[in-house]
């Protein structure tokens, strides 16, 4: 292995395990509602604030929404798919400088020529679909945390109105005669 494609590799293989690190440590502590025995705060998430943040960092949307795993899984596959790219760039940019261009100069349809623009053309593509395959998930991301929000908007209010549908359960309004009267049940 060349020493530009070993350093290459170290600086990939470091990056994707800072990456995986930083999505682990951003997942929600373990402690929940029942351990605290508190309600679970349903907040209202924006939709538009959502996918902003998921314009700016890919997952990051989806995690204020609540969505750790998949705010988790589009943060790791994006820089991980930009790393790549980033490695194969590297890649394509040796090989196009150090190996294509000294025969290409001299006798551009030679087959030796030919055959290393083959390599570099293979290069190229790996390159292409790392990068496309980022912008991918990236746009994956902004379009699931603005569904992402929506869902948890409508689970926070459906849970609020169940909130509210047992406390007036527990109230008792009577019609009589001559008085109105209300009643809580505890």
């Amino acid at each position: 292995m060349k020493q530009n494609d070993l350093l290459s590799y170290h600086f990939f293989m470091r990056l994707l395990s800072v990456l995986i690190a930083l999505s682990v440590a951003t997942l929600p502590q373990t402690s929940s509602a029942a351990e605290t025995k508190q309600a679970p705060k349903w907040e209202l998430v924006s939709p538009i604030g959502a996918v902003v943040r998921s314009a700016v960092l890919p997952g990051w949307g989806q995690m204020h929404a609540s969505s750790y795993l998949s705010g988790g899984f589009s943060l790791v596959s994006t820089m991980g798919f930009l790393a790549g790219g980033l490695v194969a760039h590297r890649s394509y940019q040796q090989v196009y400088r150090d190996e294509y261009m000294p025969v290409a100069t001299s006798n551009p349809k030679s087959t030796q020529a030919l055959s290393i623009y083959g390599r570099v053309n293979q290069v190229y593509k790996v390159r292409q679909f790392f990068l496309l395959a980022a912008v991918g998930v990236w746009a994956y991301s902004l379009v699931d945390s603005y569904v992402g929000s929506n869902i948890h908007n409508a689970k926070s209010k459906s849970y609020q109105l169940n909130q509210d549908a047992a406390i007036i359960e527990k109230m008792s309004f009577q019609l009589k005669s001559n008085r109105i009267s209300l009643e809580f049940k505890f």
